[in-house]
């Protein structure tokens, strides 16, 4: 049998980036670009889909999102109503469904 008493966790490091906020001349969509050495180690990809959190102290976190297409088949009655409730809780569509999916997906997981 090991000994693993003297085993320590792997150190987090930490790293701050700053970047800037730029503005595509033609759409005007703001964006920023990530360091290419940030990229590299992160095995991340240009055209990668990120989340975007922003952190109690006022910063922003950045994961890379895993995303699949799931199609949804409602009538026009039941997507008028989840689009409602979306707006009421000041969600997109598409942010309301992904946690309704999250959700499911977590109480499937721990009742399952």
């Amino acid at each position: 049998m090991k000994n693993y008493k003297n085993l320590q966790p792997p150190k987090t490091m930490t790293k701050t980036y700053t970047v800037d906020v730029q503005k595509d001349e033609q759409t005007e969509d703001l964006f920023i670009e990530l360091p290419s050495k940030l990229m590299e180690n992160l095995g991340w990809k240009t055209g990668d889909d990120v989340k975007w959190e922003e952190t109690d102290d006022g910063g922003f976190r950045l994961t890379k999102a895993k995303m699949e297409t799931i199609e949804l088949d409602f009538d026009d009655e039941e997507l008028f109503k989840y689009m409602q409730m979306a707006h009421d809780r000041n969600q997109s569509f598409n942010e309301f469904v992904a946690d309704a999916l999250t959700e499911i997906l977590e109480s499937e997981e721990n009742n399952g």
